[in-house]
């Protein structure tokens, strides 16, 4: 994928300062209602954790990486409409927090950086969301 390995050392920069992961969840749930009574019982701690190794292996599903791909997979499954049932729509709200974190916490920003990642993030939310009805 044009622009992914921007994104990974993008992310690499970003993902060093404390703060991003943190802001992340400050810009993420701000962004919709729905959003803070479903992370109301949630170890921030676990949960930064969990995001962390999301994006790195929803990159390496986009590099062709197979533990990218079963990663993804689980994901998914756990976030489909008989499990979690995070609605499609939503993921928009992930991605564009994402966004404004990386650009916040990465000192090499760019407008390219920034399609590139708007772009990687969009092909693995769909990639995750095909299995929304799944039964």
């Amino acid at each position: 994928m044009e622009g992914l390995e921007a994104v990974k050392h993008s992310y690499g920069r970003a993902a060093l300062k404390p703060a991003f992961f943190d802001r992340f969840y400050d810009i993420f749930l701000g962004s919709h209602p729905s959003f803070k009574p479903m992370f109301q019982n949630t170890d921030f701690n676990k949960q930064k954790q969990l995001l962390k190794t999301g994006v790195a292996m929803m990159l390496s599903h986009l590099e062709g990486k197979p533990v990218g791909t079963m990663t993804l997979n689980r994901i998914g499954e756990s976030h489909s409409k008989k499990r979690l049932n995070i609605q499609p729509a939503l993921y928009q709200y992930w991605i564009d927090s994402l966004v404004a974190a990386a650009k916040e916490c990465d000192s090499q920003w760019t407008p390219d950086i920034e399609r590139s990642w708007q772009k990687a993030l969009r092909a693995g939310v769909d990639y995750i969301t095909e299995q929304y009805d799944k039964p």
